[in-house]
């Protein structure tokens, strides 16, 4: 009896010694989850604010803004508005194509959550030397490329015929309209269209002035 008396005995010591372990490690282990839960709602903030330009105050669409902790971020919507989360502390980047990249710091001391932001970029300006362009690279390459032309003694007078100011007239009217004509013939069509929304346009088949330049047209043709 005295011998089960010590083995029992050494078995409920046994027992007892792990279940006080495994309380301890498990208390610590939710003591830790809730400390982190703890600072993590604590140090987020949200930023939200706008980017503008320096010298106009214009907002600035589709810039970059990203933390530079682990390179996340956003872009400004079509407004320049953003909004991002971070930590106290980071860093966050502000840039955009043609300005000047700005940073700027969450502080560690904000009374809420949360940190508005307006940052103004200035225009990055780069004046590059001039520069001059030639088909060939010297004098000397352009005059041995020129006489193994072997012009003939007709070349000027054919030269001469093709810059012939009636020849050009006939040549620029087979040359379609270039991009900058398109766009204000397209603007025109549509400001006439605007103009009679709502209403049938006028019939300029009773119209003397559009009759005397389809005359006019037909004259010149």
């Amino acid at each position: 009896m005295l011998g089960f008396n010590l083995a029992t005995m050494r078995v409920l010591k046994h027992c007892v010694v792990m279940f006080t372990l495994f309380l301890s490690i498990d208390s610590n282990q939710a003591g830790a989850q809730s400390t982190a839960t703890d600072s993590t709602l604590v140090n987020v903030v949200q930023i939200s604010g706008m980017v503008v330009t320096g010298d106009s105050l214009a907002p600035l669409s589709f810039a970059t803004v990203y933390r530079m902790r682990d390179s996340r971020g956003t872009m400004t919507d079509v407004n320049g508005f953003f909004s991002i989360p971070a930590l106290e502390g980071d860093t966050l980047r502000v840039s955009s194509l043609g300005y000047i990249a700005q940073e700027f710091s969450v502080p560690m001391d904000l009374p809420l959550p949360r940190m508005n932001v307006v940052q103004p970029l200035g225009r990055d300006t780069v004046t590059l030397d001039e520069a001059f362009i030639y088909p060939w690279p010297t004098r000397e390459r352009f005059r041995d490329e020129f006489m193994e032309l072997a012009l003939s003694k007709d070349a000027y007078i054919i030269g001469q015929e093709r810059l012939d100011p009636e020849a050009l007239y006939d040549r620029l009217t087979e040359v379609g309209r270039d991009g900058s004509e398109v766009y204000s013939y397209s603007m025109q069509q549509q400001a006439i269209q605007n103009s009679y929304n709502g209403q049938l346009p006028p019939i300029s088949l009773f119209n003397p002035i559009a009759w005397a330049k389809f005359i006019q047209s037909l004259r010149d043709r």
